[in-house]
């Protein structure tokens, strides 16, 4: 049986990039493939791959801290799709959520203690997977 793919969205910074490369090790470590959209090349292409990505993927993990134009466009894309989605939001965000993505599902981390959220998003995309075989 293929590996479930996740397609992981969020801001290009360097603080982004350390939290990827948690979520990106708590998913593999769930038996995930797991691509996100940093890693390809910026330009048409990007974006025609990305988009790609987001219909090609079982679940979609965003990261939505701060007003982040490309991702709430990916965001919105995986939501057309249905695609089941869980958003990431740092605590030291002062924003909030948009109100049209305050009904979804959504964990609150520090990153200061990425460990913690290694270890939800190990718990939430299990439960995806148990209900997925349900």
């Amino acid at each position: 049986m293929q590996s479930p793919q996740v397609f992981i969205v969020g801001p290009l910074d360097p603080e982004w990039r350390r939290v990827r490369d948690v979520v990106l090790r708590a998913l593999e470590e769930n038996g995930f493939a797991v691509r996100y959209s940093d890693a390809i090349h910026p330009g048409a292409v990007r974006a025609a791959s990305v988009l790609d990505g987001i219909r090609k993927a079982d679940l979609i993990i965003a990261d939505v801290t701060g007003p982040n134009p490309n991702v709430l466009v990916e965001l919105g894309f995986a939501q057309a799709l249905r695609k089941p989605t869980i958003l990431l939001v740092s605590i030291k965000s002062g924003a909030g959520l948009p109100g049209d993505l305050a009904g979804l599902q959504y964990i609150i981390y520090d990153p200061a203690s990425l460990r913690a959220l290694a270890g939800t998003v190990k718990a939430e995309t299990e439960a995806f997977l148990l209900r997925r075989s349900a």
